[in-house]
Parts: C-alpha cells; structure tokens; sequence
C-alpha cells in the first residue's frame, strides 16, 4: 500500500431494527484491517436501539454513536453519518445486511492504495442473497455499457458491499435528501454520469442480503410505498433528462415502470375502498 492503513470509516444507518443490529454490528467488528471507524447515526428508533448500541460502546471505543432528535428518512441519516467520518475510505452498510468476509476492507483498501487510476472512486463485490425461499450468490460483472445499465436500474451495485472516497461523497454533496428511495442508485448514477467515474468490481462474496421480512423499502406493498415508488421514477427522470435522452431504451422503461406502479395503485386503492364498504 502506498499508505499505512489509512483511516476507513463505517456507515451505519439505522432505524427501528434492533433485532437485525447486532447481526450487522458483529460483522463489521470482526473485520481484520485495524484502522477504522464506526459512525451509527439512529434515524429516532422508538424500539431498544439506543439500549442495544449502548452495550457495544461499552466494550469498543471505535463506535460512535449518534441520534436524530425526529425521524428524517434514510438519506438525512446518510448524510449524518457523512458529516461525522474522518476516514480517507467509507463504507456504509445497511443495518439488515452482514459483512461475512474479515477480509473485506483488507482487500478494497489494498486496491485503491494500488490503483494508479485516478477516476477509480468505487469497489464493490459480489453479494450472498438470502430470502424466505432460497439462497444464492449474485454474480455481479460489469456491464458492457454501465451508464446505459444503471440509467436502467441498479441491480449492479450493492450499496453494503460498497468502498468509497470521502472525497467523492463530498464532491456530490452527499446524498439526495428529495429522494424517499433509492438514494444509494442515485449516488452511484451520479458519480457514474456526472463524476464519470470509474467502479471496479471484485468477484468476492463479502455480504449476506438478506430479502426478508416485511420492512423492507423496496416492497411495493402499500400505498405510501407504491407513491414513493413513482416520484422517485419521475424525479430520477427529471435529474437526468438528458442523459436518458442518449439511451432512449431506458427512458421508456423507467416510463413504463412509472405507469405500472400507477396501475398497482389504482389496484390497491380500489381494494381498500372495498374492505371500507364491507
């Protein structure tokens, strides 16, 4: 390595899942590279977060603790955890996911100190994805064409498996406050268009994410979550418009996907007006 194991700092965001805290807390704590950082910033829990986080800085003096006076959404709590990290490197991790590889930041950290790339401001890795019904791991290459894939959707980029520059994250200003979801796409779509920078993609498995449960943001089954689900579309539209326009493909899609939700929401609204009159 050019430097001696240089500062990282660890993102965690949280809210209202106590009982997934300790899987996620665990695995970054056995991490072999030495020199980090813990920030969790607590988006308000009203469970026994605040308990739970307080035994662990008992015993572990990396961790830094802070608390949202309200609840104010994930990409507030990213960008709490942003303003609290010295480190050269972040990584942030979602408080449902599990670093399962003590090497992970050995490696990352390795290759950016090795890189004469200048534009490299992302590594990632391949994911163990678990759900109710099966377990798999995600293999995840990087497209032929990545501007055009992640204009479609991120489904390349796993946000817990992630090493960045702080630079880079203070250069796009953190995250997108408007966005309600998908703020992590949203970064990483910056910083591929905008920043055009470059993502190397390891072919190790680091996490275990984890589809279960009903908490889940990206489930489109309620009403608040299907209206998130279309701003976020129309204002990811909006944000890049002319980027959308060099690869028209995506545009139509994202436009699709727009009138899709827009029907599931008619469903769900008329299915409620339903139970209301019986």
């Amino acid at each position: 390595m050019k430097n001696d194991f240089p500062l990282v700092s660890i993102a965690i965001t949280t809210y209202n899942r106590a009982h997934l805290l300790s899987r996620c807390l665990n695995g970054v704590i056995k991490q072999k590279y030495s020199n980090i950082e813990i920030i969790i910033v607590d988006d308000h829990s009203t469970d026994d977060t605040e308990q739970r986080i307080k035994q662990y800085l008992k015993h572990d003096k990396r961790i830094k603790y802070v608390r949202h006076k309200k609840n104010l959404g994930n990409a507030h709590a990213r960008n709490t955890a942003l303003k609290n990290c010295i480190g050269k490197y972040v990584a942030f991790i979602d408080d449902d996911d599990e670093w399962i590889d003590p090497n992970k930041l050995i490696k990352q950290v390795s290759i950016f100190e090795s890189s004469d790339k200048p534009q490299l401001g992302i590594i990632c890795s391949n994911v163990n994805i678990i759900s109710d019904k099966k377990t798999s791991i995600k293999t995840i290459k990087e497209p032929k064409n990545i501007k055009k894939a992640i204009l479609f959707g991120n489904s390349i980029i796993f946000n817990s498996t992630v090493l960045t520059k702080r630079d880079i994250l203070l250069t796009v200003k953190g995250f997108d406050v408007n966005l309600s979801r998908g703020i992590d796409s949203d970064f990483f779509r910056n910083f591929i268009l905008k920043q055009k920078g470059h993502i190397y993609f390891m072919p190790d498995v680091t996490i275990n994410y984890y589809e279960m449960g009903t908490d889940r943001i990206t489930l489109l089954t309620s009403k608040k979550a299907i209206l998130n689900h279309i701003n976020s579309n129309m204002y990811c539209i909006k944000k890049y418009f002319r980027y959308f326009l060099k690869y028209p493909s995506t545009l139509i899609y994202r436009i699709l996907r727009i009138g899709k939700a827009v029907l599931k929401l008619f469903i769900v609204l008329i299915k409620s007006q339903f139970k209301i009159k019986t």
